[in-house]
């Protein structure tokens, strides 16, 4: 069980490919000290800075650009269960440890299937409309992270985001706590590579560079791959040092997630007119954990009134964005066209 649970982050990280990219560009981050809740510090606004010659004074006014967003930590728990007639039933020592591998990876599966149903769509989960508000347990009333159609939202400057409205302007009167968004018109393959094109301009607005990970709905990946064809531009897109398929954007790999939710309807439901592409900065988004409860094992314990025993597999840890102008969603998308 020791050994099992240190190669469990690796297990997740690489089954999932948005975790596996945060990973890969070390947005997986290990945290010491909790503190009440995670802090994700930005810059809203510049320093000053101004051109002199000899003599000149330089301005040492103080800027008060920097802020944070906060992000409750949270918990999420699985595990795994012996009973002693099952013990008995695979009672030789290679049976015994086969019987515990069957176990630890049903508790590995659903841990996967939570992490990526729950980060993606939220309580929708439990009720298809409700992709904006985290995964709330139906058996404790626990809560997890916030999904990302909260983190980067189709409404960008409604409601609040890590502790900050999503309305909020520096001095400058620039709304920077708003995500890009764009609502799809394209008709035909031309425009809507012209719409991606766009979005990705919007997001690498201002320091930071261009989005990295792409994440798609099954629909509009295959209407991508399809606007590739028609133009010859298909050759060599594939980025081969993904552990994933995927086709690329600018260099950067695009994959599709069968949980992927509909940003512009607002539901897990899908619709051939409302595909969602999601760009994201891996500079600003990470997901922080306790280095001390990563994906740890507790011993297996048998209570007074069970003919069986229990390990838990524990992690505590929360996401965040901290510049969220530097991520974009376009929603809307016309799948169904096919020239």
């Amino acid at each position: 069980m020791e050994n099992w649970a240190k190669t469990l982050e690796d297990e997740v990280t690489s089954s999932l490919f948005f975790f596996y990219m945060l990973k890969r560009n070390r947005s997986w981050i290990s945290v010491r000290d909790l503190g009440e809740r995670a802090k994700f510090s930005f810059a809203y606004e510049n320093a000053n800075a101004d051109a002199y010659h000899k003599y000149d004074t330089v301005d040492v006014s103080p800027i008060d650009g920097i802020s944070a967003g906060f992000y409750n930590w949270r918990q999420i728990a699985s595990s795994i269960s012996i009973s002693r007639i099952e013990e008995r039933q695979n009672s030789g020592e290679y049976q015994w440890i086969g019987l515990l591998d069957e176990k630890t990876q049903q508790a590995k599966n659903a841990l996967i299937e939570l992490f990526d149903k729950a980060s993606l769509q939220g309580n929708g989960i439990n009720t298809a409309t409700a992709i904006t508000t985290a995964y709330t347990s139906p058996n404790n009333g626990s809560v997890f992270y916030d999904p990302m159609p909260l983190l980067i939202g189709n409404a960008p400057t409604s409601g609040t985001v890590g502790s900050i409205p999503c309305n909020s302007v520096n001095s400058k009167g620039f709304q920077y706590w708003a995500n890009q968004k764009t609502g799809s018109t394209a008709a035909n393959y031309a425009a809507f590579l012209t719409e991606l094109e766009h979005l990705r301009n919007m997001c690498a607005r201002g320091i930071g560079g261009f989005p990295n990970i792409h994440l798609t709905d099954q629909a509009t990946y295959e209407l991508y791959m399809a606007a590739l064809r028609s133009q010859n531009r298909f050759t060599d897109y594939t980025r081969a040092d993904i552990p994933f398929d995927n086709v690329a954007f600018h260099g950067q790999p695009v994959t599709w997630d069968e949980y992927m939710p509909n940003w512009a309807g607002g539901t897990t439901v899908q619709a051939a007119s409302q595909g969602t592409w999601l760009m994201i900065n891996s500079n600003f988004y990470a997901v922080k954990y306790d280095a001390e409860t990563n994906f740890i094992t507790t011993p297996f314990v048998r209570p007074e009134n069970q003919d069986a025993k229990s390990a838990l597999v524990l992690w505590y840890g929360t996401g965040g964005v901290s510049q969220r102008r530097k991520h974009g969603v376009l929603s809307g998308i016309n799948t169904a066209f096919s020239s």
